[in-house]
C-alpha cells in the first residue's frame, strides 16, 4: 500500500508540475555558479490554477528549496497533510543568457532532473516556465555534453513545450 501511495504521489506531480517534461540524470552544471535570485524568493501561485501554491526558499547562496503544497479550498476548511506537499530542490544555470531551472523531486529515487526555461521579464512579481520537451531521446553522460546541445537548440520551436504555465508572487 505504501508504494503504491508513493507511486501515486510520484505521478502526480509529473502531471502537476507543468505536465512531463524532459527529464535527465545530470543538471546543466555539475555544480551550481549562479547565485540567488532574489526576487525568486517568495510564494507562487500559478496563473491558471489555485490549487497549489509554490514556496521558493534558499539553501544556500546557489540552491533553492521548493514545497508545492495543496490550498485548501475556501468552502472548505480541510488540513494540509504531508501526503498535500511536494518537495523540490535546484539551481539556476545560465546557458548563453538563457536561464533555466534544474529541479529535481527531493522523494524520487533515483535523483531525476527536469529542466525549464526561467523568463522574468515581466518583472519580479510574474514568472513564466517552460518545460523542455519530453520528445528528446537524446541521454547525456557529462553536463558539457547537456549544456552544449541546449545551447544548439534552445532556439528551435521543437525544443520547449507549446504551454508555458505563469505564476504570479502572491507573497514573501
Amino acid at each position: 500500500m505504501k508504494n503504491i501511495q508513493k507511486l501515486m504521489a510520484v505521478l502526480v506531480v509529473a502531471i502537476a508540475f507543468m505536465g512531463c517534461p524532459y527529464g535527465t540524470d545530470i543538471a546543466i552544471d555539475e555544480k551550481p555558479v549562479v547565485k540567488i535570485i532574489p526576487s525568486l524568493i517568495g510564494k507562487w501561485e500559478q496563473r491558471s490554477s489555485a490549487d497549489y501554491s509554490y514556496k521558493v526558499t534558499k539553501t544556500d547562496e546557489f540552491n533553492y528549496k521548493i514545497v508545492k503544497a495543496k490550498v485548501p479550498s475556501a468552502d472548505k476548511k480541510e488540513e494540509t497533510s504531508a501526503s498535500d506537499r511536494t518537495v523540490y530542490f535546484g539551481f539556476i544555470s545560465d546557458v548563453a543568457g538563457d536561464k533555466f531551472f534544474n529541479i529535481y523531486d527531493s522523494s524520487s529515487s533515483p535523483q531525476t532532473w527536469y529542466l525549464y526555461k526561467v523568463d522574468m521579464t515581466e518583472g519580479d512579481n510574474m514568472l513564466k516556465m517552460a518545460s523542455v520537451t519530453p520528445n528528446i531521446t537524446e541521454k547525456f553522460s557529462t553536463s558539457a555534453e547537456l549544456r552544449k546541445f541546449i545551447e544548439k537548440y534552445k532556439g528551435l520551436s521543437f525544443f520547449f513545450e507549446k504551454d508555458q504555465d505563469s505564476y504570479i508572487k502572491t507573497g514573501k
